[in-house]
């Protein structure tokens, strides 16, 4: 059983299409629980023990994971110090809004350092970047000629690190971006939508 950790992430397919790959590509059943303040522990506890792996996906902003993923984080390190048993690898999927999937490496650190105090083995970790690019996406012109590729992008990743949770091994950390779309143009693309959404907000308060 894989243990689907919704660390409150906004992919930019769907919020289930990153579970949904997993459980695709692993044809393994998939148990997904989404982290909040409030949670099921005794649920949750026993998922750590069934699961032969633990898969967080999360969102990243200013080089953290959301503080309800840290809270959960803490608890679940306590309760093994306390003698639970957690036997699974661990499996990161880290979003940014910003290019570089590399930009998700210093949360990253932090989830393999929750996993050295936890005593859990460390799987592989998968940094995507760009995780807002479809939002820019038009239905004409050049954006709309790279909808396909920018899809894909994730997709082909996903599908990789599907493999190595399904045969339960340890890889190098990956880092991806929207190469089908250049730092600039996403850049461009991103302040367009951001002042657009601000005009928007400011339109609705009066």
């Amino acid at each position: 059983m894989i243990l689907f950790l919704d660390g409150g992430y906004t992919l930019a397919d769907g919020s289930i299409a990153c579970a949904d790959s997993i459980r695709e590509y692993t044809q393994e059943e998939l148990v997904s629980v989404k982290i909040a303040e409030y949670m099921d522990w005794d649920s949750v506890y026993r998922y750590l023990e069934d699961a032969y792996a633990i898969v967080l996906a999360a969102d990243v902003y200013l080089d953290s994971v959301s503080a309800n993923v840290l809270n959960f984080l803490e608890k679940v390190e306590q309760a093994v110090i306390e003698g639970e048993s957690i036997g699974g690898k661990f499996y990161a999927i880290l979003y940014t809004e910003l290019y570089e999937g590399e930009q998700t490496g210093v949360a990253m650190e932090a989830l393999k350092n929750f996993c050295v105090h936890a005593n859990i083995t460390w799987g592989r970790g998968l940094g995507i970047g760009g995780n807002k690019v479809k939002a820019g996406i038009c239905r004409s012109g050049l954006w709309g000629l790279f909808r396909r590729s920018v899809t894909d992008f994730r997709l082909r990743s996903l599908q990789e690190q599907a493999l190595f949770i399904r045969e339960k091994i340890q890889g190098t950390d990956v880092y991806i971006k929207p190469e089908a779309v250049s730092r600039k143009e996403y850049i461009r693309r991103m302040n367009h939508e951001m002042k657009k959404s601000n005009r928007v907000k400011i339109a609705q308060n009066f």
